[in-house]
């Protein structure tokens, strides 16, 4: 009789953009040299709540841990079900042909049973690669996939077999962080107020005046922009809120402003320094 299957190890990736860093935005795709591999060693894959979970039989653990295919790798394509990834990511790729590229042999244990495959608590430059062949991240990010993957993750079979003598059921996984924008408040129609000021409702943040900007059609907006950048969400917790705070007293005009989005997002130059800055451009009518 053949033996149930049960958690072999766990593929999750975290993001500070979604809620909770939710694995629930990536679909993790094996290979078709994986899919080869897994099929072999009678390995399912299954969504899980944090990611991908593999699971087996008993024997497919022992012929893993067994060290007869130490040589050979899993390797799966990760996609974003969000098309912003790299807008809200805080990574710039050098290249337009480099793709990010985890691999076990730079894991880190973070607590028992949990590797991360890169150093630093969140991914960083180093994980880009140059896809050159024979570069491993060559034949991965091979031209003529149906939809080009936000990352891959591959696992040697042999660091995958030294996980197993440590835990029951090892976890993987990737963490990424979250660009920063200076969050720009256009105002187009004119405010009946003399002295309008953006004020936070959690007093975390604040906004001062730029004054008035050009606008195609010979038009001006009332501008004001954060003091600091801030860190993008898919939902964002600010409460922003426009007042009047003038010598009457405070009369509140907005009650709650919106908040910025990923996808109207620019770059500009801010005085006094060289460096281009990311902008969430905000247009209230």
């Amino acid at each position: 009789m053949r033996g149930a299957y049960s958690l072999l190890l766990e593929l999750c990736a975290e993001h500070a953009y979604f809620p909770a860093g939710a694995s629930g935005n990536f679909r993790f795709v094996p290979t078709a040299q994986c899919a080869a591999l897994l099929d072999r060693f009678g390995i399912l894959t299954r969504p899980s709540a944090h990611g991908l979970a593999l699971v087996a039989q008993d024997a497919a653990r022992a012929d893993l841990q067994g060290g007869h295919e130490h040589a050979a790798e899993l390797e799966f394509g990760v996609l974003s079900t969000d098309p912003h990834f790299s807008l809200f990511t805080g990574l710039d790729a050098p290249a337009p042909d480099a793709c990010l590229f985890f691999h076990s042999a730079r894991a880190q244990a973070e607590g028992p049973g949990r590797w991360r495959l890169h150093p630093e608590q969140l991914a960083g430059p180093a994980a880009w690669r140059r896809a050159r062949v024979p570069d491993k991240a060559a034949a991965l990010a091979a031209p003529g996939a149906p939809a080009r993957p936000a990352f891959f993750m591959v696992l040697a079979l042999a660091d995958v077999a030294a996980a197993l003598a440590q835990a029951a059921a090892p976890v993987w996984l990737v963490r990424f962080g979250a660009r920063a924008s200076v969050w720009t408040y256009h105002f187009l129609s004119e405010l009946d107020a003399p002295d309008p000021v953006i004020v936070d409702l959690d007093g975390k943040l604040r906004f001062s005046a730029r004054g008035r900007t050009p606008l195609p059609g010979n038009r001006s907006a009332l501008t004001f922009a954060s003091e600091q950048a801030i860190e993008m969400r898919k939902t964002p917790q600010q409460r922003l809120q426009l007042r009047d705070q003038g010598e009457l007293g405070i009369r509140i005009l907005i009650k709650r402003l919106p908040n910025a989005s990923v996808a109207a997002i620019g770059r500009e130059i801010t005085e006094g320094s060289a460096v281009p800055v990311l902008v969430s451009e905000i247009y209230i009518p």
